[in-house]
């Protein structure tokens, strides 16, 4: 599911963040008249996610006035090299987050157009957790004095003002403000451990003291002298030792159950390497290492409350899933729905929707009004055919429920219902347009029986403002054809027109697996931007029925009504019950409550007729018109959302109206991050998915690229996939030895040389190190003669037996790191919820709903099995 995020910037609601860089903000300070100027944050943003977009208040209104209420203390002095103010703060009189970390505004080129007259440079931070500010106006450039790269070390350790510390009284509040945070955040820690503070400082000292397992390229392992120079010494003769050598169950127990063997037992079969003497028990460094392991990670095992929510799966929505995908969804829906019908929630948008599984069994078998939205045409066609299946499949099983019963009850005059209509929802919806005509597609050929064993390929992202959706992608090829998709803004791009883009009515089933799609763009409105046709990828629309009253449903021989049960080949008509589309769409906040409206435009009273008492609510304004009220419940899903994704989903979220959030993540490398390693802010623009949290800004928090791909590790299927495991880390051998070769005959640059990637190599690998190492000599286009086989396997041979063991005691080693690292991850996610939507507890009005973070899922059977939970009271 990796995504590519065009404009995350409209997710944190600055769309115009072009517009205010190029206003020139001006500070101002005279100690006589008591005036300072200060650049403040947007509110209810991170100043360090807004340091080039600040805006100016002063003393003096002019050209905003910062409120009379604003210092705490205000203290100004003057010397021959600057003049500087100082004092405490009241965060929120101006809309900064009380737990903000802080951050810095100045005269760097970086940071937007910031001037001071008769200045060359100024100096201000703003640290709103501690109630500090301090601004300093240099009369030279010199750094001594106005240093403008320590913004991380706050008004004490940039600028040595001391004497802004709170009082006893104030100290003791925020400190009592501080526990509050910390309870109510602890739920989400590890046992053991009394405060956020205190896990996060442990977690990341240990982290650090891991670097050289964490750091480990497993490529460079004969190049760099990995066991040597990443492994302790007492380590490696543990290891090595008669008594401590690990057979290949001593090593998955290791992993998965995070225990070490006895150190005296025997193992099964010792190899002729294995050293006689040695020590006597596991160094008391890697025991520390051991438990520290399982002390720092989440609980992870599944809650059994989470049982109940498992719905048994209609037979026709089970196809293309594998049995992991299946694990999840029966789960999550079963959640979705649960806290749907708690809520009165009626529509869901599933983002990242990929090929649609949780979004049929949503719309199909809870009967919620679902919208898949995917940034890829390619998901987006798979997901539409599949459906269209479905709904032919559901549709045939419709119309045998209804025979049987219409012989049930023979002579009686009455009319069974829709099956799907069973269960009413309290949602009044249809769709907006007739059947589009979707074909047979790589899409459909990638989602129907794939393995979801690899990452998942949905995508969905941030859009540039009047983006198209496009409303039409599939469309059928001709066999052997090769068409490309083309996204509908490359399409313009082009030279195309979107508007004049003509749709095929092709209802034909794709014969060929190598028929491809072509999107088709439709027109826009005016009014919002939103792609409109008539050819809508809308799929089935939803007939209305007043609750309660059987004689208002439409009977068999009414004319109004086409019922897709008596022709199974509609796939779109108005007589079903099913609620669902998918589209392809880049959204933002604004625009994921006007989709819903646009997929699924709700009937007013009149339009319903019979007294309806569905979910929609009309009030007689003074002109005696009727209005629609808005008062529509939805939630917001996303079923491993790759990457940034989540990160924005979390955002888009807080600042949509979207009652709930569901959200499980994937693919971690994906992620971008705000910090380097040093704590220097990377990313400025406030579109990054790492740290989302004061709280972990406050840390400067960094994952780094290895520990992002450590986190997508599975320690915990280690035990239960032993065979596959032994033959990863053989391909890691094989990959290590292949490298080892290719530098001592200087194949390519070094040293140390970077390993060039040669893509998947598997099945090659089966056919033994010699053919593994010649395809991979082709591929990179070199002599085949270089290496001979013969010297390939010799090599092989001669280290298979010492180093096979240690890559795999490596190898284990930094996977056991694995949890920690993902724990980094969800641990931001619902803390950075947990301080928009329950705060700090300071007030008892503040609370506004709930964050949970659960295990929803068997972690061997889907390893990123942490669930994310967010209400909204």
């Amino acid at each position: 599911m990796r995504i590519t995020l065009f404009s995350v910037l409209s997710v944190l609601g600055l769309g115009l963040i072009g517009a205010e860089a190029a206003t020139t903000n001006v500070v101002r300070i005279d100690p006589k008249k008591g005036l300072v100027c200060l650049i403040l944050p947007p509110p209810g943003k991170l100043i360090g996610d807004t340091e080039t977009i600040g805006h100016v208040q002063c003393t003096d209104g002019k050209p905003k006035l910062l409120p009379s209420n604003f210092f705490i203390t205000k203290k100004f002095s003057t010397t021959a090299n600057y003049t500087q103010a100082w004092g405490r703060m009241k965060p929120k009189t101006v809309g900064m987050l009380a737990n903000d970390g802080g951050g810095q505004y100045d005269t760097h080129k970086d940071s937007g157009n910031n001037i001071a007259p008769g200045y060359p440079v100024f100096v201000e931070l703003l640290e709103p957790d501690s109630g500090r500010w301090c601004i300093r106006f240099c009369h030279t450039l010199d750094k001594k004095y106005c240093n403008l790269g320590k913004s991380q070390y706050g008004c004490e350790g940039a600028l040595g003002i001391k004497d802004c510390q709170p009082g006893a009284k104030q100290q003791q509040q925020q400190q009592q403000q501080q526990q509050r945070h910390d309870d109510g955040l602890c739920a989400f820690l590890p046992p053991g451990f009394d405060s956020f503070e205190e896990y996060l400082t442990s977690l990341r000292s240990f982290l650090a003291s891991c670097e050289p397992l964490t750091d480990l390229m497993i490529v460079d392992y004969f190049t760099t002298k990995s066991w040597e120079n990443r492994i302790p010494k007492d380590w490696r003769d543990a290891f090595e030792s008669e008594q401590g050598r690990l057979s290949s169950l001593d090593l998955m127990k290791l992993v998965s159950n995070v225990q070490l063997r006895d150190f005296n037992t025997t193992p099964s079969s010792n190899s002729p390497g294995a050293s006689t003497h040695g020590p006597t028990d596991w160094p008391e460094s890697l025991k520390d290492f051991v438990r520290m392991v399982r002390k720092l990670s989440i609980n992870r095992t599944v809650d059994p409350t989470f049982t109940k929510f498992k719905d048994t799966l209609d037979i026709h929505l089970i196809p293309g899933m594998s049995p992991k995908k299946l694990h999840e969804v029966e789960i999550l829906s079963g959640l979705i729905a649960s806290y749907a019908k708690e809520r009165s929630i009626g529509s869901v948008i599933d983002l990242g929707a990929g090929q649609g599984y949780l979004s049929r069994v949503l719309a199909f078998q809870h009967q919620l009004c679902v919208l898949g939205v995917d940034s890829d045409t390619i998901q987006t066609c798979g997901a539409q055919t599949t459906q269209k299946r479905t709904e032919k499949l559901f549709v045939n099983k419709t119309k045998l429920k209804r025979s049987s019963a219409a012989a049930g009850r023979a002579g009686s005059g009455s009319a069974s219902e829709l099956s799907s209509s069973d269960t009413k929802t309290s949602t009044s919806c249809e769709t907006s347009a007739p059947e589009a005509s979707p074909a047979l597609t790589a899409g459909e050929t990638s989602g129907v029986g794939r393995s979801d064993d690899a990452p998942d390929t949905s995508t969905a992202t941030a859009a540039i403002p009047g983006e198209r959706i496009s409303a039409t992608p599939c469309k059928k090829a001709k066999r052997g054809s090769r068409s490309g998709v083309r996204h509908p803004v490359e399409s313009i791009a082009a030279g195309g027109s979107s508007s004049s883009s003509s749709s095929s009515s092709n209802r034909g089933r794709g014969k060929s697996r190598s028929d491809d799609a072509q999107t088709v763009s439709p027109g826009t409105t005016a009014e919002t931007g939103i792609a409109r046709t008539s050819n809508s990828t809308s799929t089935l629309a939803a007939v209305v029925f007043p609750e309660n009253n059987d004689s208002e449903k439409p009977q068999g021989g009414n004319p109004g009504v086409v019922d897709s049960a008596i022709d199974p080949t509609l796939a779109t008509t108005p007589g079903s019950n099913f609620q669902l589309q998918h589209i392809t769409h880049h959204i933002t906040a604004a625009t994921l409550p006007t989709l819903l409206k646009e997929h699924f435009p709700r009937k007013s009273k009149s339009e319903l007729g019979r007294g309806s008492s569905g979910s929609i609510a009309v009030a007689n304004t003074e002109d005696g018109v009727e209005e629609e009220e808005d008062d529509e419940r939805w939630t917001l899903c996303g079923l491993h959302a790759c990457g940034d994704l989540t990160s924005n989903m979390t955002k888009l979220y807080l600042e949509s109206s979207a009652t709930c959030l569901f959200s499980v993540g994937c693919c971690y490398h994906w992620i971008t991050e705000r910090f380097n390693k040093d704590g220097s802010v990377a990313i400025t623009d406030g579109t990054h998915g790492f740290p989302l949290s004061a709280t972990f800004n406050r840390h400067k928090a960094h994952l780094g690229d290895h520990g992002k791909m450590i986190a997508c590790q599975s320690p915990e299927r280690w035990l239960k996939y032993q065979k596959e495991t032994e033959d990863a880390i053989h391909g890691h051998y094989f990959r290590a030895l292949l490298h080892k070769l290719m530098v001592e005959r200087d194949l390519y640059p070094g040293p140390p040389a970077v390993a060039p990637v040669l893509g998947r190599m598997g099945k090659h690998r089966l056919k033994g190190f010699p053919h593994y190492l010649t395809t991979a000599i082709q591929r990179l286009k070199l002599s085949t003669d270089v290496i001979r086989p013969e010297e390939a396997q010799a090599a092989y041979e001669e280290f298979l037996e010492q180093d096979l063991y240690r890559i795999g005691i490596l190898w284990a080693l930094r996977t056991m790191l694995g949890p920690l690292f993902e724990g980094m991850i969800l641990l931001d996610r619902a803390t950075y919820l947990h301080e928009n939507i329950v705060g700090d507890g300071s007030n008892s009005k503040e609370k506004k709903g709930s964050v949970h973070l659960v295990a929803g899922f068997d972690v061997v059977e889907s390893p990123r099995n942490m669930i994310l939970i967010a209400l909204k009271d």
